[in-house]
């Protein structure tokens, strides 16, 4: 035994005290905010359940285990400085009689070497009395910070899973939580944007509404009462769709109604004697007033929110026929396709609508020969989209449009522009293209407020009302596009007759497929 006691330096120790402490907090911080970004970001399925169940019985227990073992750890660890303290107060403050500060301390002066000689007489009876104490703070207090590191090992070898997901596999780990707190943040910007999107469609409804109320009668004009119904019927949606986006803080965002924003791909070609790479029908060659329906049914086979553009190289220069489907989604929920219970409702009300606008996008991506004459054909909803682009004289001046077809489709309060040649044809008992009401006027004023409208038409317009093809309230089949296709090729009607004379005179109509050619477009709604 030497002269001086030899044991653990007690800031030492409660410096590693400290750090198992803030290790221990640490630990706790990211199991607080890895927690919060498992459960917060928006997200679902298999995988995502598969991720949280292993977060919440594998890793977050064992960071919890790893934290509150640190700071046990960090506690005994204090506990043993203080001891460590008292130990050495005890020997050096005079806790055995006789014995002083100096005589413990002093390697050998003569002055008190009566001291050390009593000392030594009774150092057998000290170390047999207290030897446990003796060895466990002298022999073994030097080993304490050993100890506590191996424990610390021995506590990370415990919790190995923790620490390699975090440890080994920490630049992982950390781009995980990194990409957790992007999609938190991600999450929360989403959850304002759908809130003040929702706003924005009720602004917009309620403009529509407008326009098509008071904004007719400061133009000088009575409302259209299919443009108010459909307004209102909008903006009803649109309220409804606020409600229960702002209800749930913006978890859920139906997007009632709300028409977003057009875009329309690159053009596909189209061959006259194959299908198309995706099952695209194919290119029908117009050669009568039937094969020009038929191209608007290619359309609709062509998949969802498809217009097909094909183009005539005629000895008269180009001519080129846009064929647009109606309606294929009835869901009130705006979703990408813009030929929809929306579109419907936004056009109908007298307003541009993301459909009208996607389609005129597809025109551009089209390529359109400079000069070429240009014909717009469509079915119900497309048909009403075609009255709508034919009514902006900007478009059919830019466009050169000249010819508008249109089959079971409500056009008669649209505002054509009288240079283009309209052909407008409907079954006897198709109810869709009585939807308008016969340009019906509205009086909000009377307590009858339909008032009798007449058909808006120009001396171009010609409308064929053709024989059911079936029973009269067979509502279905009166409006299907493929009976129209059917009930043109069996009529004699003398208006067909001369309007597809005209169209043959023009060069929309061919009898060489050589000349043919054709694309294929998708259209869709960003919202």
């Amino acid at each position: 035994m030497s002269d001086t006691m030899q044991g653990q330096d007690p800031e030492q120790v409660r410096a590693l005290a400290q750090m198992l402490e803030d290790g221990a907090s640490q630990l706790e911080t990211v199991k607080q905010i890895t927690s919060v970004a498992v459960w917060g970001f928006d997200g679902a399925g298999p995988n995502v359940e598969q991720m949280r169940g292993e977060w919440e019985s594998q890793h977050a227990p064992m960071l919890g285990t790893v934290a509150e073992s640190l700071t046990t750890y960090a506690q005994r660890a204090r506990a043993n400085a203080d001891a460590q303290d008292q130990t050495s107060s005890t020997y050096d403050g005079g806790g055995f009689p006789g014995v002083s500060t100096q005589g413990s301390s002093n390697s050998g002066g003569d002055d008190d070497g009566g001291v050390l000689d009593w000392l030594g007489d009774r150092a057998g009876d000290l170390w047999d009395a207290g030897g446990d104490a003796v060895d466990w703070v002298g022999d073994k207090a030097g080993d304490a910070a050993g100890w506590l590191g191996d424990r610390a090992t021995d506590l990370w070898n415990v919790g190995g899973d923790a620490v390699g997901w975090i440890g080994d596999k920490g630049s992982d780990a950390l781009g995980w939580l990194g990409d957790r707190g992007s999609d938190a943040l991600g999450w929360l910007g989403d959850r304002g944007s759908a809130i003040g999107g929702a706003f924005a469609n009720v602004g917009d409804a309620g403009l529509q509404l407008w326009d098509a109320t008071g904004g007719a009668i400061l133009d000088g004009e009575w409302p259209r009462t299919t443009e108010v119904i459909a307004s209102q019927f909008r903006l009803a949606g649109a309220v409804i769709g606020l409600g229960i986006t702002a209800g749930s803080s913006g978890m859920l965002d139906p997007k009632i109604f709300d028409d977003g924003d057009p875009y329309a791909d690159a053009p596909r070609p189209i061959t006259q004697d194959a299908k198309g790479p995706n099952g695209e029908p194919p290119l029908t060659v117009p050669k009568d007033l039937e094969n020009l329906t038929q191209g608007v049914t290619d359309s609709y086979g062509a998949g969802d929110g498809n217009v097909r553009v094909t183009t005539i190289d005629g000895p008269n220069g180009p001519r080129v026929i846009v064929s647009v489907p109606g309606t294929e989604n009835w869901n009130p929920s705006a979703g990408d396709n813009p030929m929809d219970l929306t579109g419907n409702l936004v056009t109908a009300g007298g307003s541009r609508s993301t459909m009208s606008a996607a389609v005129e996008l597809a025109m551009q991506n089209a390529d359109i020969p400079p000069g070429a004459e240009v014909m717009l054909v469509g079915h119900s909803q497309g048909g009403m989209t075609v009255a709508d682009l034919a009514s902006d004289s900007g478009f059919v001046s830019q466009y050169n449009v000249t010819n508008a077809v249109t089959f079971g489709s409500p056009i008669d309060s649209a505002h054509i522009d009288p240079s283009v040649s309209v052909l407008e044809m409907q079954h006897r008992s198709d109810v869709v293209p009585r939807l308008d009401l016969g340009d019906a006027r509205f009086n909000p004023f009377s307590p009858n407020p339909v008032l009798p409208g007449g058909h808006n038409e120009s001396a171009n317009h010609t409308t064929v009302t053709m024989d059911n093809p079936g029973s009269w309230y067979d509502a279905g089949g009166n409006h299907s596009h493929e009976a129209y296709s059917e009930s043109i090729k069996g009529s004699s009607d003398p208006g067909l007759a001369a309007y597809e004379q005209q169209l043959r005179e023009s060069g929309f109509l061919t009898n060489d497929p050589s000349s043919v050619t054709g694309q294929d477009i998708h259209v869709g709604r960003n919202n």
